[in-house]
């Protein structure tokens, strides 16, 4: 399809056009950026030039938003939270920049998400108008009114996405995008402007810490509810962490409680616990529930990262305290466990298969089926940092590594086992036990999760919350050390552990017991 920008070409006094220069900064700008970069630096530099908008502050955008990692082409999901398109990632927040970019490109919004590259340069478009609109130069700081519109964000959170986009453009960096290509950005200097560096709300949110995100009830919750909460529903957004926010924020039919970011440094909170959200595509889970969206993509091999599992858990751990929620995998569970009540009622028990039959059943992941947060999601080092214990539904019958390569798990009849490695997990071809070499120094006892000895001593295949723990000197117990790894084994479910102090000979025997396959 042939597409014409002469309306963006007349910007004149805009970010230098074309070129990577940003001889806008004037005197203080850095040497022009002047690496090629691979396929994805290419797309965004191409995107720049046909809209007449600056190179740099694309990457600004791109980098602060977390798009730089999509794939050329991606599988539209019509059940996604969240959907976004290109490295700018367009959503339908506040201003629908998505809607926006495909009218420009005469095109559909589904077409925009599949085609990353085409989103880019739609997405370039729209930027180049709303610098237009809000009267932008060739200072940085006058980018504010159009990045401001750009986050699609209610309130407070709009001031403060621009301030974070400027000061990436101030200080440069090294970004990492799709198939291991690094885009660089050159730093400028510039004065940042005197916005709010956080956002801030007109409520104060329930858990501390968290920021408030001002969110209409209107067509996307009910203001309190009709049942007790008793459980915690885990869903991951399939987009960045502004992405996100705006689009649980303005987008109709969909809200939820809590957002948690990628590497946990930040929750938001969008409507009170004692409201209804409408998360879970199911209406008696939903009166009965808290929604936590996570940041994050389900089909990432890297799992997701240790500070967002840090802080998730200590935000399921103040929920659940004041809600006297039990701490199993009946009550904490994935969007993918929600029952479809078309299909079997709405009241029906969360799903209690194997994840990979929850997840292909009709039967869960509420209305629309969702399989959030995908199988990367370690529910047993979770569910242990939380002070219960996850099921045999959630590990494998041989030893499969966790995605940080420190941990290997199983079910062994009716069992879980999880052993910490002496050193890094090694994977081994499907139908096979990983290698997992244990520690021989016992470890830290001031640790023990909420596993009854007979569990231990006696648990059976009917017994699927039973779970053992091989100690390990190196791990304590008292926090969880998630890193981002590239998954074990292709047949296995990640899963990492805490260690658990020795219980007598004859638990530490049955501990290291392994069954031949």
């Amino acid at each position: 399809m042939s597409r014409s920008f002469t309306t963006h070409a007349a910007l004149v006094g805009l970010f230098t056009t074309g070129s990577l220069s940003l001889s806008l900064l004037g005197g203080c700008a850095p040497e022009t950026t002047q690496d090629v970069g691979g396929p994805v630096a290419q797309a965004i530099a191409s995107a720049a030039a046909e809209s007449h908008v600056s190179r740099d502050l694309l990457v600004a955008i791109a980098a602060e938003e977390g798009g730089l990692r999509f794939a050329p082409h991606r599988t539209l999901d019509l059940t996604d939270h969240v959907q976004v398109a290109g490295y700018l990632e367009l959503r339908h927040g506040k201003l629908d920049t998505l809607a926006r970019a495909a009218a420009l490109a005469g095109t559909t919004e589904d077409a925009l998400v599949e085609d990353t590259v085409l989103a880019t340069q739609m997405g370039a478009a729209v930027v180049a108008e709303l610098g237009a609109e809000t009267g932008a130069s060739d200072s940085p700081t006058s980018w504010v009114p159009a990045l401001e519109e750009l986050s699609g964000l209610s309130g407070a959170a709009r001031a403060d996405y621009a301030r974070r986009v400027l000061a990436r453009l101030q200080t440069g960096g090294r970004y990492d995008a799709y198939a291991g290509e690094v885009v660089t950005l050159s730093a400028h200097a510039f004065e940042l402007p005197s916005v709010a560096q956080q956002a801030l709300g007109s409520t104060t949110p329930e858990y501390a810490g968290a920021l408030w995100f001002d969110t209409s009830c209107t067509g996307k919750c009910n203001i309190g509810r009709n049942a007790t909460v008793d459980t915690i529903v885990i869903h991951d957004t399939e987009g960045g962490w502004t992405a996100s926010v705006a689009t649980l924020q303005n987008d109709p039919g969909k809200s939820v409680h809590y957002i948690v970011d990628a590497d946990g440094s930040r929750v938001g909170q969008f409507r009170p616990e004692a409201d209804t959200t409408w998360h879970s595509g199911n209406a008696v889970y939903n009166a009965r529930s808290v929604g936590i969206e996570h940041v994050g993509y389900a089909a990432d091999a890297a799992g997701y990262a240790d500070g967002l599992y840090a802080t998730s858990e200590k935000l399921v751990t103040d929920i659940r305290t004041r809600h006297s929620v039990p701490v199993d995998r009946t009550h904490i569970i994935g969007h993918y466990q929600v029952p479809d009540g078309a299909v079997i009622g709405e009241s029906a028990a969360p799903c209690s298969l194997l994840l990979a039959s929850c997840e292909t059943s009709a039967s869960y992941g509420g209305a629309s089926n969702h399989r959030d947060p995908g199988p990367q999601w370690q529910w047993c080092p979770y569910m242990q940092s939380l002070g219960g214990s996850c099921t045999c539904n959630d590990a494998h019958a041989h030893f499969n590594c966790t995605t940080n390569k420190k941990q290997a798990v199983r079910c062994d009849n009716g069992v879980v086992e999880v052993r910490t490695c002496a050193s890094a997990c090694v994977a081994q071809p499907s139908g096979e036990d990983d290698l997992c070499e244990l520690a021989t120094t016992p470890p830290d006892s001031s640790f023990v999760p909420n596993v009854t000895p007979s569990k231990l001593l006696g648990a059976t295949s009917t017994d699927p919350g039973s779970m053992t723990i091989v100690p390990d000197s190196t791990d304590t117990g008292h926090n969880v050390a998630l890193k981002r790894g590239s998954g074990c084994s292709t047949s296995g479910t990640p899963a990492d552990a805490r260690g658990l102090a020795l219980i007598g000979l004859a638990v530490a025997a049955l501990l290291r017991r392994r069954r031949v396959a």
